[in-house]
């Protein structure tokens, strides 16, 4: 597990017609290397949403790696890469 620690800077908030609902949480990170924008999906979304959440707040963002296959539209070939999958967002400073 890894974790991020920032600011918000974007929150954007949609319902998903699959997923449900699904928040997007870009971070000004404080000089930590890795991802510094996430999705957030299903029940902890759902949980997040509503106000729990605004820009400018400072968060810890805890996330696993998961390795998905991409295929590039123009050639058909397949590669795998990382992305973060969220488990927490802790709220650290309103």
């Amino acid at each position: 597990m890894e974790s991020v620690t920032g600011r918000i800077s974007l929150l954007w908030e949609e319902d998903h017609p699959y997923l449900g609902p699904v928040l997007l949480i870009h971070l000004e990170g404080e000089g930590t290397p890795g991802a510094d924008t996430f999705e957030v999906a299903g029940e902890l979304a759902g949980r997040l949403r509503g106000g729990a959440l605004a820009e400018g707040m400072r968060v810890r963002v805890d996330h696993r790696r998961e390795t998905v296959e991409s295929v590039n539209l123009e050639t058909g070939e397949t590669s795998d890469d990382d992305r973060p999958v969220v488990v927490d967002v802790i709220v650290l400073d309103r």
